[in-house]
């Protein structure tokens, strides 16, 4: 009785060897890693795609360390809100959504939704979500 041929999973060619043998040469491998790495891993991308936008507009918004601008200037530009990398909270009054070591914090003033835009500074703590657990 002649064993079944095996085929690589990756190119399909006949391949001889070990009977659990999946790939024919470390490239077929490689290859098929990287194809199932990109499948499993495109929200990821798309995440990080969109927090590197953020940054991008927020730097270029804040070229200097902080600075004020109206919420419809940065969705003008295509910021996303929901994308950030951490939160910090310094006290009760304000709350900055950073993208990396650009944040913003939403104020409002005279009736006009704005975004107070700083970098991130040496004194910024890290965020501890059970500090504020009763």
């Amino acid at each position: 009785m002649e064993p079944t041929p095996m085929i690589c999973l990756t190119c399909k060619t006949p391949m001889r060897g070990r009977e659990d043998k999946k790939y024919c040469s470390d490239q077929c491998r490689a290859t098929a890693n990287n194809h199932n790495r990109k499948n499993t891993e495109k929200e990821i991308i798309a995440t990080n795609k969109a927090l590197r936008k953020n940054r991008k507009i927020l730097k270029t918004l804040c070229p200097v360390g902080k600075s004020t601008v109206r919420r419809t200037v940065l969705e003008t530009m295509g910021y996303n809100f929901a994308i950030f990398s951490s939160l910090y909270y310094p006290n009760s009054a304000n709350l900055y959504y950073f993208c990396y070591d650009y944040g913003f914090s939403p104020i409002v003033q005279k009736g006009v939704e704005k975004a107070l835009i700083i970098t991130r500074q040496n004194y910024v703590g890290k965020w501890e979500p059970w500090k504020f657990i009763k």
